[in-house]
């Protein structure tokens, strides 16, 4: 009974300190599809985000994840949508510590690039969808 009482105490301590630690939350690992830009002007797939923007411009339907990196190395992720038609860019900032850690989705008429060898996406929202 001791034997058993002993056990069920480091056990309840082991959890509670374990519980109570600061673990942290795993990081975000892109994909080999994914256009990254880690702030240092290397842009990896850049061919990909060039391609998505042909594809905008003949009307052909594609996606992309932008990742975009703060001078923290927290990532910004940006998913562009065409569904042939309309652009649609969702903005998820909760894995930046100083953002505002919210998830938020545009329709866009089209998208502009500014520079030639940038990552500057410049869209014209036309509205806010509620997701």
């Amino acid at each position: 009974m001791i034997r058993y009482v002993s056990f069920m105490t480091v056990s309840i301590l082991f959890l509670l300190i374990l519980g109570c630690a600061n673990i942290e939350t795993e990081k975000y690992a892109p994909s080999d599809t994914d256009i990254v830009n880690r702030n240092n002007a290397d842009i990896e797939n850049e061919m990909k985000l060039k391609e998505f923007i042909k594809n905008t411009e003949t009307g052909k339907k594609d996606s992309i994840r932008v990742v975009a990196y703060t001078k923290e190395g927290d990532p910004i992720l940006t998913d562009l949508t065409f569904n042939g038609e309309q652009l649609e860019i969702t903005e998820d900032t909760t894995r930046d510590e100083y953002g505002s850690g919210e998830i938020n989705t545009f329709g866009c008429e089209k998208i502009l690039v500014e520079g030639i060898n940038t990552l500057s996406l410049v869209a014209k929202v036309t509205k806010h969808l509620i997701t």
